[in-house]
């Protein structure tokens, strides 16, 4: 549910001149069913043939009316403007790091797509070794770097037109910046896992049936790429695998349901040729993966409902061996991430980001600190080195990167979007409130500092319920320009988001959905 209130707000025009703009009218076609008992009518299943001439007619109707009413708004301009300072400006991701070379995904500012970038050490300049801008006149390609090779000369990516959601996976040679023969042709790609001698590939992709795992070998054509797993999966679970960083484990994680609540994990001895062997499976919970040498790591709800984190040694991978090492808190664990030898986990505390490091039985190390209160990704790196990455952004700043030591706890910025935006002006607030039924439910107010909140000024409140999504108070563009222009911007965290952990998502689930428009309204 994404929607939003405003009060005596800047863009009030848009609101007259929709209601000056005669609508189109939409024809009403009722359909009957009596589904499980209950006989329910649709006016509007024809609609659903998207292709149809009547539906494109009516969405063509649709846009013009939109279009007519938005044009007539005359600080429209002024905002596009504004939108596009912010921006354009130069985006960077985390870098990845293999055999210590840096591949950079970038976008410069006068770019519509990103640009991945190669550097031979750390401190080496930048040369471009994938650019999709050039591929198409109105530039609507865009790549997806899928892997790198554990010694940095091959890389992965999946090429995608517009917004397809299929796209096609190439293998270029970092060294000569050309892409090998093979191609993997389009299709809907959840993972590609180079092994560490670039002989071949593994790579899960959607089918009919459902998700499975083929393996590729160099040289070879991709039609006789054979299934090595997931034959017994079906069409409504999703999945993907990876390799350890020490190229011994292929491992792989299946999802059901939209929110990922029952998974099931796989991994395999690939220095041996060993069986695809069951980890985790027929558990009614949430799991996400890590691996650290010859250990998995799970992040999970299962006999938590907000997360802890469980050891697996992988020779041993029966349930009776597994080993906690992080239990439970009040506080949500939503993430965890190994680099360094060490194992790192982040914390939803009210709402915003806690870091901590443990050694690789769970032992404290120290806290990562952060900048200020707002939302951090990672560290991501590799076990074997001592280098990381990680992110920061807060509803007033900009996303940053910094560059970490797992060893030490040394820190430094490594990039910042220099968004034309004062940061400093900006003061973020939590506030609590209650709900129809009592619950206490945050929410993030962002405004410029000394705003009277007394109700005269423009409010843009925003929020979503479902899931197990979280809202979490990160820079957007949106958030940006309005207050850049003297808005006061609200995030709500409803139920049926990650927020609060499995017990917040399941008080906006089924039954429970009526929480959820509650706590908004």
């Amino acid at each position: 549910m994404q929607s939003f209130v405003i009060r005596r707000t800047l863009i009030f025009p848009v609101f007259l001149a929709i209601a000056a703009a005669q609508q189109p009218a939409t024809k009403r076609i009722p359909v009957t069913e009596n589904l499980h008992g209950v006989t329910i009518t649709d006016p509007y299943r024809w609609l659903e043939d998207q292709n149809s001439p009547e539906t494109r007619a009516w969405v063509e109707a649709q846009m013009h009316y939109t279009e007519t009413a938005l044009g007539k708004i005359p600080q429209r301009a002024q905002i596009a403007q504004r939108l596009a300072e912010i921006l354009k400006v130069d985006a960077m991701k985390p870098p990845v790091v293999r055999g210590g070379r840096y591949f950079i995904q970038k976008r410069p500012a006068n770019q519509n797509q990103y640009i991945l970038y190669f550097r031979q050490s750390g401190n080496s300049p930048d040369t471009v070794l994938l650019d999709p801008n050039v591929l198409t006149p109105d530039h609507s390609s865009s790549f997806e770097l899928m892997d790198v090779s554990r010694d940095g000369k091959l890389i992965a990516y999946g090429l995608r037109q517009g917004g397809q959601d299929e796209t096609k996976v190439a293998f270029r040679n970092a060294d000569t910046r050309q892409d090998l023969t093979e191609v993997l042709p389009a299709a809907l790609y959840f993972s590609v896992a180079i092994k560490p001698d670039r002989s071949g590939a593994y790579y899960m992709k959607r089918q009919e049936k459902g998700p499975r795992l083929y393996y590729h070998a160099m040289g070879t054509e991709a039609g006789r790429d054979r299934i090595i797993f997931g034959e017994q999966f079906g069409p409504t679970q999703l999945g993907g695998c990876d390799i350890s960083s020490n190229g011994r484990w292929l491992f792989c994680q299946i999802l059901t349901g939209s929110a990922g609540d029952k998974v099931e994990i796989y991994a395999q001895d690939l220095s041996n040729g060993g069986p695809m062997t069951p980890v985790v499976t027929g558990l009614d919970a949430h799991f996400e993966v890590e691996v650290g040498g010859d250990r998995m790591y799970l992040l999970t709800t299962w006999k938590a409902p907000n997360g802890r984190i469980l050891a697996v040694d992988l020779a041993h991978p029966a349930r009776e061996n597994w080993k906690e090492v992080i239990p439970e808190r009040k506080g949500v664990l939503s993430a965890i991430s190994v680099a360094g030898g060490k194992l790192s986990a982040i914390w939803l505390d009210d709402v915003h980001s806690h870091v901590e490091v443990f050694d690789q039985d769970g032992k404290f190390v120290r806290e990562l600190k952060l900048p200020s209160l707002g939302v951090a990704e990672g560290p991501f790196g590799r076990w074997e080195s001592d280098e990381a990455f990680y992110t920061f952004s807060s509803i007033g700043q900009p996303k940053s990167i910094f560059r970490y030591s797992m060893s030490s706890g040394s820190q430094s910025l490594w990039f910042q979007e220099k968004v034309p935006f004062d940061s400093s002006s900006i003061e973020v607030k939590q506030v609590w409130y209650s709900s129809k039924d009592g619950t206490k439910v945050p929410m993030f107010i962002a405004s410029r500092k000394g705003i009277k909140r007394d109700g005269s000024n423009p409010v843009l409140l925003t929020a979503y319920g479902g899931f197990n999504v979280s809202e979490l108070p990160i820079s957007s563009a949106t958030s940006l320009a309005w207050l850049d222009r003297g808005g006061v911007y609200a995030l709500a965290n409803l139920r049926g988001g990650g927020e609060f952990g499995e017990a917040w998502h399941k008080a906006g689930m089924l039954d429970k959905k009526q929480n959820v428009f509650d706590d908004f309204i």
